[in-house]
């Protein structure tokens, strides 16, 4: 391969970043070491690499071959400092947080929460004696307001699932450098692809792979990325004293080396494979996905039977200029629409021909859910209002079928409302 040029486009950077080809063979995708151990020549040389002092993997929890050839990839197409892979996306945020959060710390989060987020920030951290605060992004104030010295972080979705509520990044990235906090963003419905770190900056990026980086939704993993921003060595909200020798990298050592350690939610090599694979069709499929969830947005915005749809592609959507200035100019593939109540839902979800009644997003193919009875099932009724789940809604994750037959389904399962 010849010389990379100072900057590639984005698209060339998913195929050919971070040149994972084989130097033993020439074989143009990287091997799969399904392995749990390496060897060393001396004693010398596992003493240095356990010490943090020399980088070589020496055990598969904490680092395998694989899994650093998708890290490598993901912090090119992202212009990070560093990635973290890991078992799921929410492996990803709970090792994240737990990086930065302590017993008696507190955390300030949107309530426009994907339920497992929810349910980790309303129920899991308060047993380990972690406050976090629920407050509406639109109220930026409140959240100025609520910013006290044992305020650790600031967590958002860069678009809210299934609420659809896009937040102002850059301001929130201002109000987070103006107490020296980290700005935390769950950008998983964006992918790395739409994410533009430049219109709307953060410090931690958390993406669920399981949605979209593989395609055919054939692993689950997640991915922590340090964008490089924030000075972790140098804050006096957090600790990082046992890491202060990684510098600007401290935030992911610790992550690494001791959470990956004590609590093991590490990626399969076969699952990086997989992902790795997956990367180089990205550009592909989510321009179709976009372009698809664009069209059935408009169409269903018409339809007389649909009472909201919320997708920021529609020009009525509160944050669709905003969204358009940080998202690369798209919208995502995931969308979601009110109809009069739960038996409507059910009766247009069992009508579906084509698309499919499935839990995941970010599949090739289109996917439905009803999430109130579903993901959002368990939750107390004023919980599934906080995040912006109703009894009427559905959501959408479009897939790169054509459009036409996609359309075709939406509108004879309408029928039957």
């Amino acid at each position: 391969m010849s010389a990379q040029p100072p900057k590639w486009h984005i698209e060339t950077t998913l195929v050919h970043g971070a040149a994972t080809a084989d130097g033993h063979t020439g074989a143009t995708l990287p091997p799969v070491n399904l392995t749990t151990a390496f060897d060393f020549a001396r004693a010398e040389d596992m003493e240095a690499v356990f010490s943090g002092r020399q980088e070589a993997p020496y055990y598969s929890r904490m680092g395998n071959p694989t899994v650093e050839a998708l890290e490598r990839r993901v912090t090119e197409i992202c212009g990070g400092a560093g990635t973290l892979a890991l078992a799921s996306g929410m492996s990803a945020i709970t090792t994240g947080l737990l990086g930065l959060l302590r017993a008696g710390d507190e955390l300030i989060a949107s309530p426009y929460l994907f339920g497992g987020s929810y349910t980790l920030f309303t129920r899991t951290l308060p047993d380990l004696g972690i406050t976090v605060h629920l407050l509406d992004p639109a109220n930026r104030d409140a959240w100025e307001a609520r910013i006290g010295p044992k305020t650790r972080a600031l967590f958002l979705e860069a678009v809210a699932n299934p609420a659809m509520v896009v937040p102002d990044l850059a301001a929130f990235r201002a109000l987070a450098q103006r107490h020296g906090l980290p700005l935390l963003l769950d950008a998983s419905l964006l992918t790395p692809l739409l994410y533009d770190g430049a219109a709307a900056p953060a410090d931690v990026l958390f993406f669920s792979a399981t949605k979209y980086l593989a395609g055919p939704a054939s692993t689950i993993a997640g991915l922590v990325v340090d964008t490089g921003r924030f000075p972790w060595h140098e804050s006096p909200r957090h600790d990082f004293a046992e890491f202060k020798g990684a510098g600007q990298g401290a935030y992911l050592a610790r992550l690494r080396r001791q959470l990956m350690a004590a609590v093991g939610p590490c990626l399969s090599p076969m699952s990086a494979f997989l992902l790795l694979n997956g990367l180089e069709t990205l550009s592909l499929r989510l321009e179709r996905q976009c372009d698809n969830a664009e069209r059935c947005a408009a169409f269903l915005r018409e339809h007389p039977k649909v009472h909201e749809v919320r997708y920021p592609g529609l020009p009525d959507h509160p944050a669709h200029a905003l969204s358009q200035a940080q998202y690369r100019g798209r919208f995502g593939a995931v969308l979601a629409l009110a109809l009069a109540d739960k038996a409507a839902c059910f009766r247009f979800l069992n009508a579906l021909r084509l698309v499919r009644r499935s839990t995941n997003l970010g599949d090739t193919r289109s996917l439905a859910i009803h999430p109130a009875s579903t993901i959002y099932g368990t939750f107390w009724k004023h919980e599934q209002e906080q995040a912006g789940v109703t009894e009427g809604l559905i959501r959408f994750s479009l897939g790169i079928e054509h459009p036409a037959d996609i359309l075709a389904d939406l509108e004879q399962a309408l029928a039957t409302v």
